[in-house]
């Protein structure tokens, strides 16, 4: 016999819980909690769209800042189980993912939960009621026999991800491949995928200098766009001189351009340079040059 409770929906909102990462039950019953329990509208852009009852707009990004969740690699994921469990189905055609509950009305609908308090009699009345060719053995709330195939529903994202980037507090950033033909768009110079791994080496390595959730993608962009202005994959693969010793994106000082022409006279007259131009000038050591500029 299915026993029924009655919580309200502001737990979610509670401060007791509020620093808590929510686990796969606590999603789910968001996700219920959250669900249209009447017909509505939800404003995409510039314009209006109904919502059925038992169904919500959503973000991954909003799922996972919700959930308190690493990644949005995760969410998809979890997405992705609830469909195929039946328990959901996905639709992201709108511009948002639209999420529905399947059997929604038929376990939240109040008249059940006024049955529910019947007594024994009544509802096996109720029971003798039912045809015999409707199978009521059933009675999960999890598993739906109204939603469609999980096959035929939407992808929870439409962009897979291709790899993840530590964040602050053990979280990660999820970076598509949406994200990557965007910033290959943006900075044509730069191998961005090999890139994408070197910043996740970094961040691995240097913990204490890793950004947050929110922060991360001015990371990346910043990163990008450094690689780009010194010349990027073409720097990379020796089809552009390496620039003289300075600041990253900022051509030398002429005081580390004239160090630079004297360790190189000095290394050619201790070494020998075959391939040094007879014509070249000599420059002429003082005891000034070795003093800091």
């Amino acid at each position: 016999m299915s026993r029924w409770i009655r919580v309200s929906t502001s737990i979610f909102d509670h401060d007791l819980f509020s620093d808590e990462t929510f686990t796969e039950r606590e999603a789910w019953l968001w996700l219920i909690s959250k669900a249209a329990w009447k017909e509505t509208r939800h404003r995409i852009g510039g314009a209006m769209v109904d919502v059925s009852i038992g169904s919500l707009f959503v973000t991954l990004r909003e799922l996972q800042e919700t959930w308190k969740w690493g990644s949005d690699y995760r969410v998809r994921t979890f997405l992705k189980l609830l469909q195929s469990e039946e328990m959901i189905s996905v639709d992201a055609n709108s511009g948002k993912t639209l999420v529905t509950i399947c059997n929604y009305d038929r376990y939240q609908n109040p008249e059940r939960a006024e049955n529910a308090a019947k007594t024994h009699t009544e509802r096996k009345e109720n029971a003798l009621k039912t045809p015999v060719h409707q199978d009521t053995s059933n009675t999960s709330s999890l598993r739906s026999d109204v939603c469609p195939e999980p096959e035929n529903s939407a992808p929870a994202s439409s962009s897979p991800s291709v790899i993840d980037l530590p964040a602050t507090q053990g979280q990660t950033v999820s970076i598509t491949e949406a994200d990557v033909a965007e910033w290959r768009d943006a900075f044509p110079a730069v191998d961005v995928p090999q890139q994408l791994r070197a910043m996740r080496q970094w961040l691995l390595a240097n913990e204490r200098n890793r950004k947050t959730v929110r922060g991360m993608r001015k990371f990346v962009v910043s990163w990008l766009s450094r690689d780009q202005d010194r010349g990027g994959a073409r720097q990379h693969n020796g089809h552009q001189s390496q620039a003289p010793p300075g600041r990253p994106g900022r051509p030398p000082s002429p005081a580390m351009q004239r160090h630079e022409r004297i360790k190189q006279n000095i290394r050619r007259e201790i070494y020998g340079d075959d391939d040094a131009d007879p014509s070249s000038p000599t420059i002429d050591l003082a005891a000034r040059d070795y003093f800091a500029h």
